[in-house]
């Protein structure tokens, strides 16, 4: 089993390197607030910090024009850039406007959009590789958006290279005993519990520090997987992966309130993506046990095969990112 996700690990390497950041956990928000006789204003929100070489760009809809020049400045905690832009629709209503942003095919940053109508509905959608665009219905023929955020939650999971590490790496520690499951389900619940604090305005912290405590987390687990004693993690299976939890939830939490998420849907929308997160990380299980067993049956010598190798992989990964997201808190630009 450790030799197959040893493999695995190393293809994370392989992406990982390709990245400047792990995870981008903020996604970009498009918005377009629908006012009288045709006028929309048009809000893009893009962070600072995204994957190299990524750029995401807007397309003003067919049916609308630009009245001007659009807007730029940068966000209060300094994050993200906003653009604002006066449009006139027709119809006023934007009904069958198709909304677009250019880049998605090759990004792994996803698009909340978020159209507030003139008396006051708000919808959302979530575009991304999947779904790189999105055309306005009328309000009754909107679907929920609780099965957009139940996907975005299996995204944020499978493209956030730490959350991929971590999950490896408590299997590599484990093995497939019950407290694999307790470790990724203390995960889902501090992930939770934090995301409901921060609904509540009771916990805060900045992004850039989150990110770094998430990845010297790892680096707690890597030296864990390479002792040959049972620590603290192997003992109490639920407290390092709830302690990521706990802040990856913070996180995700403030890009709800930057998509501007009406108080009465912030709920759905958060269980959608929890259960969604908990979906990838079984997903992730399923597919290294499906990787062990045929290596298992091609090399029956794999079994005996040493965890060490697979702790340097996941403990070199997450240094680099503890020296990285460091930095960035500290304002240091490499």
């Amino acid at each position: 089993m450790r030799a197959a996700l040893a493999i695995m690990l190393g293809v994370l390497v392989l992406g990982a390197s390709s990245r400047a950041i792990a995870h981008p956990l903020a996604p970009s928000v498009l918005s377009f607030e629908q006012g009288p006789e045709g006028t929309v204003t048009m809000r893009w929100r893009a962070p600072i910090k995204r994957p190299t070489g990524q750029s995401l760009r807007p397309r003003v809809p067919e049916s609308c024009r630009q009245l001007g020049p659009p807007e730029l400045h940068a966000t209060d905690d300094e994050t993200a850039i906003e653009e604002t832009f006066e449009l006139r629709c027709n119809p006023p209503d934007m009904i069958g406007a198709v909304v677009r942003v250019d880049g998605l095919a090759d990004s792994s940053v996803n698009v909340v959009v978020r159209v507030v109508r003139a008396e006051g509905d708000v919808h959302h959608a979530i575009l991304g590789t999947d779904t790189p665009q999105l055309t306005i219905a009328a309000r009754e023929d909107e679907s929920h958006s609780f099965f957009e955020y139940l996907m975005l939650g299996v995204e944020h999971l499978l493209t956030g290279w730490d959350h991929l590490t971590f999950v490896l790496g408590l299997l590599v520690l484990f093995g497939w005993r019950r407290r694999l499951i307790a470790a990724v389900t203390a995960f889902t619940l501090g992930h939770s519990l934090t995301l409901a604090l921060s609904v509540l305005r009771i916990v805060s912290l900045p992004m850039a520090l989150v990110e770094a405590l998430i990845a010297l987390t790892i680096v707690v687990l890597a030296l864990e997987i390479q002792s040959e004693q049972e620590g603290p993690v192997w003992r109490h299976p639920w407290i390092l992966p709830g302690a990521l939890g706990l802040l990856h939830g913070l996180g995700f939490a403030s890009v709800l309130f930057d998509a501007g998420l009406p108080a009465d849907e912030i709920p759905l929308a958060l269980l959608g993506f929890n259960l969604g997160l908990e979906v990838g990380q079984l997903g992730v299980i399923a597919v290294a046990g499906a990787s062990y067993a045929a290596i298992r049956s091609a090399i029956p010598s794999a079994r005996r095969a040493n965890r060490t190798v697979a702790a340097y992989i996941i403990g070199s990964l997450a240094a680099f990112w503890v020296i990285e997201r460091t930095l960035a808190a500290l304002g240091v630009v490499v």
